[in-house]
């Protein structure tokens, strides 16, 4: 039963069409991509603007999803 789930699920997966993003494993695999990635991030520290980021869009969120709940109360009164 397991093969046959297996071999199905398969087919569907050979279905889809091929990721768009098979270059960003090409360049990886060389590791220059890598090399470079350190030597900026000497320079502009890319991990902490994507945590500030984060941050950002979840007090965004946050304030989207009060706002509609608000709108929701105003609407049942």
């Amino acid at each position: 039963m397991g093969d046959i789930l297996a071999g199905g699920l398969k087919a569907i997966l050979n279905f889809l069409p091929d990721s768009p993003l098979v270059f960003l494993d090409k360049l990886t695999a060389s590791g220059e991509l890598l090399e470079w990635l350190g030597m900026v991030n000497w320079f502009v520290p890319v991990y902490t603007f994507v945590g500030i980021f984060e941050g950002w869009l979840g007090c965004v969120a946050i304030y989207y999803v009060y706002q509609i709940v608000l709108r929701w109360l105003n609407a049942i009164e």
